[in-house]
């Protein structure tokens, strides 16, 4: 069981951030949780855990306003301890219009050293203990729900818990490959955030080997199940099955 703050309004956040910057507290673990197209229409940003060595922290984005995210998030001088932060990265422009800066990211990290996988199987090769199961299912659940469970909050918080073990590990197999200058390149390079997305329909299956026509009626269909989705609220997926885009791109009705 974690001990932690809850954050859930914009007066707690400028006390907790005001309180950071009095103890020039700036190296943070972090990790979100979000809803991707899965219970409800879109991408939103759900939760945000962070730990300082000391005290784990939720910040509930529901609840604090992203004006006064932002300049946390913006700040270079902040040092955020993440695990393959371009997703993340892509969200907060995407939905919010605003960067995720001075990240270091243990997974770009341990690739310089020829250490891959899952934060899971990092986790197990810095610590030697196994991962927690069903993180699956706990990716999968509704995190826009509140009050949120307590299994959820244990799982978002185990996710920060090791960061900064696993970086002080990088860093001595850093010293030790004599790749220190290729690990400060990637830190000071920053997240790559995608900001020209490929459009959805490109990536159902079977797109590249379709005729024209078929290309065309695809698009159509994708872009109307989608306003339907919109309006209603729901994932896409629960409107029409992306196989059954395609079946009826590859043979459409007659009229």
């Amino acid at each position: 069981m974690y001990t932690y703050t809850m954050i859930e309004n914009d007066q707690q956040f400028q006390k907790i951030y005001q309180g950071w910057r009095d103890e020039n507290i700036n190296s943070f673990a972090i990790d979100f949780e979000g809803e991707f197209n899965l219970h409800i229409y879109g991408e939103h940003l759900c939760l945000i855990q962070l730990f300082d060595r000391k005290n784990y922290y939720l910040i509930d984005p529901l609840g604090v306003s992203m004006s006064l995210l932002k300049e946390f998030f913006e700040d270079a001088s902040i040092e955020k301890i993440m695990f393959d932060a371009s997703s993340d990265a892509s969200l907060l422009y995407k939905n919010y219009q605003f960067e995720l800066n001075g990240v270091y990211d243990v997974y770009l990290i341990g690739k310089v050293v020829g250490i891959e996988g899952n934060l899971s199987s990092l986790i197990s090769k810095v610590t030697g203990k196994e991962a927690a199961k069903g993180k699956k299912g706990n990716q999968r659940a509704n995190w826009l729900k509140r009050p949120l469970q307590q299994k959820l909050i244990e799982y978002a918080l185990g996710d920060v818990e090791y960061l900064f073990t696993i970086k002080e590990f990088l860093e001595k197999e850093i010293l030790s490959s004599d790749k220190v200058q290729e690990a400060k390149a990637i830190v000071q390079q920053g997240v790559k955030v995608k900001k020209n997305t490929v459009p959805g329909w490109t990536k159902l299956p079977g797109y590249r080997k379709m005729y024209r026509d078929q290309k065309i009626y695809l698009r159509w269909f994708f872009e109307s199940r989608d306003m339907l989705a919109k309006e209603k609220n729901l994932p896409p997926y629960r409107v029409l099955d992306k196989r059954l885009l395609v079946d009826l791109a590859k043979d459409p009705p007659k009229n």
